[in-house]
């Protein structure tokens, strides 16, 4: 069972660990292993097995989604409404339980495949890009799905 109460604390005192701290540092979070139910719709949708992957975010996707989606102004000249701490609660719901899952490419330099989760809420479209896929070859170690990045937009019916 998912502790969403404790997930939601976590990310937001993460979040505001990336604004306080100036220091470096990295800090992840495993949010929850992947459904067999969420397994199977990424294996259908994508050709990508993430059986017993865990989803995780860390600091370095929150300041990525803040430093280029985080302001106002840039992001209404893109059509895009601005990442706001909250949103960042929203992603667990738009992994758990996506509208769309598709894969968007490759990484430049491991050549890992890129997921993009796709899910309306509140009648915007939130969108979580580039999910770095970490397959550990230590044993009892965990493979990760790892948040990059994420924008939101008004959803069109």
């Amino acid at each position: 069972m998912i502790d969403l109460d404790r997930l939601r604390k976590e990310i937001s005192d993460l979040y505001d660990e990336c604004l306080e701290n100036l220091e470096q540092f990295h800090k992840k979070i495993d949010l929850f292993q992947i459904s067999e139910t969420l397994a199977n719709t990424i294996k259908e949708k994508t050709d990508i097995d993430l059986e017993n992957y865990w989803i995780c975010i860390d600091n370095y996707g929150i300041i990525h989604t803040l430093e280029n989606h985080g302001n106002p102004i840039s992001e209404a000249k893109r059509g895009q409404i601005a990442v706001e701490k909250d949103d960042f609660l929203k992603m667990i719901e738009v992994c758990l339980k996506p509208d769309t899952v598709k894969c968007i490419g490759n990484t430049k330099h491991t050549k890992k495949p890129l997921l993009q989760f796709e899910k309306i809420i509140e009648n915007k479209l939130f969108v979580i890009k580039e999910v770095r896929i970490v397959t550990s070859a230590k044993k009892n170690k965990l493979n990760r799905l790892v948040f990059h990045t994420m924008y939101k937009i008004k959803a069109t019916n």
